[in-house]
């Protein structure tokens, strides 16, 4: 599957198709300045390994990053994306260390050729499931001490996002009351997140059944909820508000499933971004649900 045949691929590479209050959008270009070779210089063409930089408090060491990236690297110079990388600004802020999060095609031959002729190092990690995210965990706080980051304030970080990690993705028992459930990133059409999912490794994590057992981000019909005949559907947006507008939308298309079916709207802002960053948004989700099942519980509806 390549990123152009499945949407939700081409978003986790771009991340333009979501409008989120994401910083960079309207950025100025770098600056040309001396650089210290011995000075470890970071561009990143992933907005997830940009976060995971943040949270491992290695911010420091970017000289460039995507248009769309998240809060706390506002004054970073862009440098394009994996799938746009901008060659003449990517030599004016001249990294010595290049983040790249490759599509099923590869490396784009410019950037690596360019990256070779430079001797610029390229460190490259696909994020397709919860494992990917771990595996960043475990590599990419390697590669910066190995580089010559200080360990300590690293170590810390990884030490507390692991230990976070046990608390939030595990089982929750009052979550066999969701039933069956799709979790949606888009309504129209609906879009889900199937098995071989970073979300769906987080829903087997949180003990709920994911009802779509397609791989990938399958596009669905409304036929195709009709005969999965869900329990819940969650539908994720890149806020609240907007996500239960898109969930009533929904449920008002599926009037067949109204006794049935729960329709529920979750802040995905930060779910629908794998990374380290993942975790904010699991802990936002079992929140949401946790309310949800409450209000249920008390004879409302979510």
């Amino acid at each position: 599957m390549t990123p152009r045949s499945c949407p939700f691929l081409l978003v986790l590479l771009l991340v333009a198709c979501l409008p989120w209050p994401l910083s960079g959008c309207d950025r100025p270009g770098p600056t040309v300045s001396e650089a210290d070779p011995q000075e470890l210089r970071i561009a990143s063409l992933s907005p997830a390994l940009t976060q995971a930089l943040i949270d491992f408090d290695c911010a420091r060491h970017l000289v460039g990053c995507t248009p769309y990236a998240p809060p706390g690297v506002e004054d970073v110079p862009v440098v394009g994306d994996l799938l746009s990388p901008n060659l003449e600004r990517l030599l004016v802020v001249s990294p010595t260390l290049l983040l790249v999060q490759p599509s099923s095609s590869g490396i784009d031959p410019d950037l690596a050729s360019l990256a070779e002729s430079r001797g610029w190092r390229i460190a490259t990690w696909r994020i397709d499931r919860l494992s990917d995210i771990r595996r960043i965990v475990d590599e990419l706080p390697e590669l910066l001490i190995d580089l010559g980051v200080s360990a300590h304030p690293i170590e810390s970080a990884v030490g507390a996002w692991r230990q976070r990690s046990l608390e939030l993705l595990t089982p929750v028992p009052a979550f066999s009351a969701l039933g069956r459930v799709v979790v949606l990133y888009g309504v129209d059409p609906p879009s889900a997140f199937g098995t071989d999912t970073y979300v769906d490794d987080v829903l087997v994590s949180l003990g709920i059944e994911n009802a779509v057992r397609r791989s990938g981000y399958p596009e669905l019909s409304l036929e195709d909820l009709l005969v999965l005949a869900p329990d819940t559907v969650v539908v994720v947006g890149r806020d609240l508000e907007s996500a239960r507008a898109s969930a009533d939308q929904l449920a008002g298309r599926l009037d067949a499933l109204a006794d049935r079916t729960r329709f529920l709207g979750a802040d995905g802002s930060k779910l629908l971004i794998p990374g380290t960053g993942v975790l904010d948004g699991v802990d936002s989700l079992r929140k949401h649900l946790l309310r949800a099942l409450a209000h249920s519980n008390e004879g409302g509806s979510s």
